[in-house]
């Protein structure tokens, strides 16, 4: 646009244009580092929430067989209407009669 001024409208500011273009740039690094930090931070979350489910699902299946006739039967019923709302929503309606 620089190059050939008298193609440009009078209104078009190449200056302002430029300056924008040299900020975008300089914005594009800061941009892609925080790309990859918010991905390791994804990534952190997954493997953190996978591990939480795991140790939950490990206490529900011990809770299960240790928690009949010691008082936990209440907590044990609450754990499965949680664990099981998945798997009651996706029967058809032939299995459910």
């Amino acid at each position: 646009m620089s190059e050939n001024p008298g193609l440009i409208p009078a209104d078009v500011d190449v200056a302002e244009a430029q300056r924008d273009m040299a900020q975008f740039d300089a914005l594009r690094p800061h941009i892609a580092r925080l790309t990859k930090l918010l991905g390791r931070a994804e990534d952190s979350e997954m493997a953190l929430g996978s591990a939480a489910m795991v140790t939950a699902l490990e206490g529900y299946a011990l809770l299960k067989v240790l928690g009949k006739g010691s008082g936990l039967d209440a907590l044990r019923r609450d754990m499965s209407v949680r664990s099981n709302r998945k798997a009651r929503a996706t029967e058809s309606p032939a299995q459910a009669a």
